[in-house]
């Protein structure tokens, strides 16, 4: 469980940098509701479902967390302090590992100057 938990939450945060380089704006036009007719609205999409999945993956993080700590000062057992100090840790890993994606992404789109406001400008093949 935990190998799969690993392999997938890697695949993910390996993606998010460059999907929220894509921002809420594409070529000059903001992402809306509209159908996804190319690359660049897929993308735009990507990053409006990541913009939504953050922070709740923060709260559960925190959840985690806090669940963590109430069990391991409620239990007497040393076997069920010892999950739950897995527990804590493993937590305080998942909130570091979000909050410094997070942070990447942000210092990506200074450093590029890709903002809310700015535009992406893909690559076309004149023909």
């Amino acid at each position: 469980m935990k190998k799969k938990l690993i392999i997938l939450s890697s695949s993910v945060l390996g993606l998010s940098p460059m999907v929220a380089l894509a921002v809420s704006t594409y070529g000059g036009t903001v992402c809306t509701g509209a159908q996804v007719t190319d690359i660049g609205s897929l993308l735009c999409k990507i990053s409006q479902l990541l913009n939504a999945v953050v922070p709740v993956l923060i709260a559960l993080g925190v959840v985690y967390f806090v669940w963590g700590v109430i069990t391991y000062v409620i239990s007497s057992d040393e076997e069920a302090k010892k999950t739950d100090r897995n527990r804590i840790i493993y937590g305080i890993i998942g909130l570091a590992v979000i909050v410094a994606m997070w942070g990447l992404v942000s210092i990506l789109t200074n450093t590029f100057n890709v903002g809310n406001t700015g535009t992406i400008t893909l690559p076309t093949i004149n023909y």
